[in-house]
């Protein structure tokens, strides 16, 4: 059978202008027609500055790649607040951000979310109450019917009965107990709610959050500069220096740097000091950025919280002063006397005289200061070398020749004339 291998006729083809589609129906005559918007996100972001949090709310289930990415970034999922929530980060706010597009401010506030929690739990407290007077009810209801003194009479249709009760009761008296102690849980986790937002709130407490937000600014400037100052050295590694002194060179710099396993690479020979000093720059370059983001965010939360500091009229406690420091330190010399820290008796010596470089070379455990016993100022005492005599452990030998002992006040010579008094 034959078959018509004729090729078909070619057509012309016109190249038309790239017009929008909607154009050109307009042009036609037609209606411009209706197309669908970007899908926005489903997922929104917003952040609390009173507890450094940002919550992740969706209208819809999550897909299971931006799932684990919310659960990588360690977000925690709250259900009755029907969000994922996370301590603030550099990196869960760019997650925030690539998921939501913006990050609003937390609408609930924390005493809110602390009230809903504690009339939570108050309707937890109540249902088990209610189910342990429902339990009591019934025991005391079993005990009733039978009656004080009752024996079991062997034999009769109540033996079974009789025998079974006393099993029912004490397993309904441990039920009753079980959730009156349950109950008892939830009314004290509704009122350390409440309690915990009312202390989170007070100014004393956000004071000491100030000093915690102040030394966390702190040491950020801290790893800051030092990241810049290995920055500025692996940048400049290589200038002036011969390519056979650059991996010695490297391995010393990476000896003291704060990176990871970069000076074992180099040793063992897995990366090239070239790709060492690439490595370390990019990650300095990293971490530097990564402490300004922190800074940042650490000034605006103490602003935040200096602020209503302000608002509520806080005012410091006068700082404590210690009760052995507040006493004068005098020295004097010819005889003075001192109460015993241990048994209490007052001792009475000659004051002996040495230089305070003498002084500043007795050890730590071979001086101190004690009590005078008028109890109005401190003397310098000290375990000093006798001749003659036996020696403790360091050269040092205790006054008496005892060792051990508590040696004669000694005081430096050049602060002895008058007994001037010296604080120290």
């Amino acid at each position: 059978m034959l078959t018509n291998t004729t090729p078909p006729e070619p057509t012309a083809t016109v190249e038309s202008p790239a017009v929008p589609l909607t154009e050109m129906v307009t042009s036609l005559g037609g209606e411009s027609p209706d197309f669908p918007a970007p899908a926005a996100p489903y997922i929104s972001a917003a952040y609390s500055p009173a507890d450094d949090k940002l919550r992740l709310r969706s209208y819809r289930r999550l897909s299971a790649a931006d799932y684990q990415r919310v659960k990588a970034a360690g977000f925690a999922w709250a259900p009755k607040q029907d969000c994922f929530y996370a301590v603030w980060t550099p990196e869960r706010e760019d997650l925030a951000l690539d998921l939501a597009g913006d990050i609003e401010a937390e609408e609930t506030t924390r005493t809110g979310r602390a009230s809903d929690r504690a009339e939570r739990f108050r309707g937890y407290y109540g249902r088990r109450a209610a189910d342990a007077e429902r339990a009591r009810q019934a025991v005391s209801a079993l005990a009733d019917g039978i009656p004080l003194g009752q024996p079991i009479l062997v034999g009769h249709h109540s033996q079974r009965r009789a025998e079974r009760d006393p099993r029912r009761i004490e397993n309904g008296m441990r039920k009753t107990v079980d959730l009156w102690r349950t109950s008892e849980y939830w009314r004290d986790r509704a009122a350390a709610s409440l309690a915990h937002a009312e202390r989170m709130e007070r100014p004393e407490v956000r004071a000491r959050r100030v000093k915690k937000l102040e030394a966390d600014e702190r040491r950020h400037r801290r790893e800051r500069a030092k990241s810049g100052t290995f920055l500025a050295l692996w940048e400049k590694l290589f200038e002036g220096a011969q390519p056979d002194t650059w991996r010695v060179r490297a391995e010393r710099v990476a000896n003291v740097d704060i990176l990871w396993n970069l000076w074992s690479d180099l040793r063992y020979g897995k990366i090239t000091p070239e790709a060492a000093r690439e490595r370390a720059v990019a990650a300095h370059r990293r971490n530097i950025a990564r402490c300004d983001r922190w800074l940042v965010h650490l000034g605006n939360r103490l602003t935040y919280d200096r602020a209503l500091l302000t608002e509520s009229g806080y005012a410091p406690p006068p700082p404590k002063k210690s009760a052995k420091a507040s006493l004068p330190l005098l020295n004097l010399a010819g005889k003075v006397a001192w109460r015993n820290r241990y048994t209490g008796e007052t001792v009475e010596t000659e004051a002996e005289g040495i230089t305070k470089a003498e002084y500043a070379k007795l050890h730590a455990d071979y001086k101190g200061t004690v009590v005078s016993a008028c109890g109005t100022h401190r003397l310098r005492v000290a375990m000093l070398r006798r001749p003659g005599g036996p020696v403790c452990g360091d050269g040092i030998q205790p006054e008496g020749g005892s060792a051990g002992g508590l040696g004669a006040p000694a005081l430096p010579d050049s602060a002895r004339a008058g007994g001037a008094d010296d604080r120290g």
